[in-house]
């Protein structure tokens, strides 16, 4: 327990910046996996579907959230791109 207001402030603000990098981590996690599956089921349209929806997720979460770094983001979409033009 905190003794000092500004500590109180402190956690208030930890617990809020936990809840939404887990939701952020959540959101992404659910993207990949489902892109991956369609990539595993030939599916080309439905894998570029979720592409774009994990690029702007990614993009957001390097750019404003600062949950992830520049390079990490790059990695997940260029992954995800190799994958989707291995279908073709």
């Amino acid at each position: 327990m905190a003794h000092m207001k500004n500590a109180e402030k402190a956690q208030r603000k930890a617990l809020k910046a936990t809840l939404r990098n887990n939701a952020i981590q959540r959101n992404i996690k659910e993207i990949r996996k489902k892109a991956l599956r369609a990539v595993d089921a030939k599916k080309k349209d439905e894998a570029l579907k979720f592409y774009h929806e994990l690029q702007q997720a990614v993009d957001k979460a390097s750019k404003h959230n600062g949950y992830m770094k520049k390079n990490t983001a790059a990695r997940y979409k260029s992954a995800l791109a190799k994958k989707i033009r291995s279908i073709a």
